[in-house]
């Protein structure tokens, strides 16, 4: 294949593959191939022939992005990197139909590493130590619709052992508790492995980081249920595990529930919630206990 039969048949789209991360007004937006890039700086335009590095302010056609991505001039390296493109409507169709297909609600949803300035603040509210939240936590840029001016939503993420995410997003002054929603499929999320010692249950991933901040580390096998309505595979899972359970769920009503639920099946499980009443939950404990 040669240049002229490149340029007929491909584009930016095509070469960009999964990093064009969303549609917007003015094109695509995509994360720039040649540096890391988790904030998306690259736009392409609406026909995939036109790219712009909002960073660096370079802009040209396809080939030119080829050669900027091998950092090469040899058009025969540029003909050989298009032995193996995959059309873009793929990647198209997934990006925008993601979070329909998992029945989420959302246009677009990209998971990137932990970054935000304001969730770390937020875990840091919270009396979470961030060095042990980045272990465990991503982060989420989501949206309900595609916004013209290519702005998202953000929120911590927490995957599930089946493939979805927990999101939890900082209080603000039209959500004063704070965005709590996910990704489906929804599940439990099992951290096991750890030979000789204990296995400790938690409602949520907050509790859960709460407690290895309290610990000074993972210490213990942990399941977190991500819910309560989880309690049957909450069970099926401790189930299988040897050793002692310890049960820190939520001291309401809905915790005492979920807790007789599991010590119904599971009666050497030992309700270890009294050792951080009065306080609601772990963390309202470890928030406690810092400002004493």
């Amino acid at each position: 294949m040669n240049i002229q039969q490149i340029k007929e048949k491909y584009t930016c789209l095509d070469y960009l593959g999964d990093r064009v991360v969303r549609k917007v007004a003015n094109g695509y937006q995509a994360r720039c191939p040649w540096r890391e890039d988790n904030h998306p700086s690259l736009t392409v335009s609406p026909n995939g022939r036109g790219w712009k590095d909002h960073a660096t302010g370079e802009h040209g056609n396809l080939i030119e992005m080829v050669q900027r991505c091998l950092n090469t001039k040899d058009l025969s390296r540029v003909c050989a990197a298009f032995g193996s493109i995959t059309p873009f409507s793929f990647h198209q169709s997934k990006i925008l139909n993601e979070g329909k297909e998992k029945g989420n609600g959302f246009a677009f949803c990209d998971i990137v590493p932990l970054q935000n300035r304001a969730l770390y603040a937020y875990l840091g509210v919270r009396h979470i130590n961030t060095t042990i939240a980045k272990q465990f936590l991503k982060e989420a840029h989501y949206g309900f619709k595609v916004r013209k001016d290519g702005r998202y939503l953000f929120a911590l993420a927490y995957a599930n052992d089946l493939g979805g995410y927990e999101f939890r997003g900082a209080p603000n002054k039209t959500n004063v508790k704070g965005y709590k929603g996910g990704t489906a499929p929804k599940g439990i999320t099992t951290h096991l492995g750890l030979e000789n010692t204990p296995t400790i249950v938690f409602e949520g991933f907050f509790d859960m980081l709460s407690w290895v901040t309290m610990t000074g580390g993972v210490k213990h096998n942990i399941v977190v249920m991500n819910s309560i309505v989880n309690k049957e595979k909450t069970v099926e899972v401790l189930q299988s595990i040897s050793g002692n359970i310890y049960l820190c769920l939520d001291n309401d009503e809905p915790g005492d529930d979920a807790t007789a639920f599991i010590q119904n099946a599971l009666p050497s499980s030992i309700d270890y919630r009294s050792h951080f009443a009065p306080a609601k939950d772990v963390n309202d404990y470890l928030i406690k206990l810092k400002h004493e």
